[in-house]
């Protein structure tokens, strides 16, 4: 896809990237520079925590969907880094209580 998005954008233009890679990426340099392309990486966290703490205060964003499990303090390798380490395309966050 960011191939793809190097090809997409217009000379001069900014791709912003908004993720986390599994394994390392593959950047056509040539595009790059050809082009003058602005890449940009991101995970969405710079300066964005206060907005989002007001959002959740305000009602706007429900944080329900998100928690993907609640465990014990004592089970928080077994199952806490486990499922997300190993079940990525399920677990968002694992709540840890004593």
């Amino acid at each position: 896809m960011l191939d793809t998005m190097l090809d997409a954008v217009r000379p001069g233009g900014v791709v912003v990237n908004v993720s986390i890679w599994g394994a390392p990426a593959t950047v056509d340099m040539q595009k790059l520079v050809l082009k003058e392309i602005d890449l940009r990486g991101t995970i969405a966290y710079v300066r964005d925590h206060p907005a989002v703490i007001k959002m959740v205060q305000e009602g706007k964003v429900d944080l329900k969907p998100f928690i993907t499990g609640r465990i014990a303090l004592d089970d928080l390798v077994e199952q806490g880094f486990d499922t997300l380490i190993n079940h990525k395309d399920t677990a968002v966050k694992v709540l840890v209580h004593p």
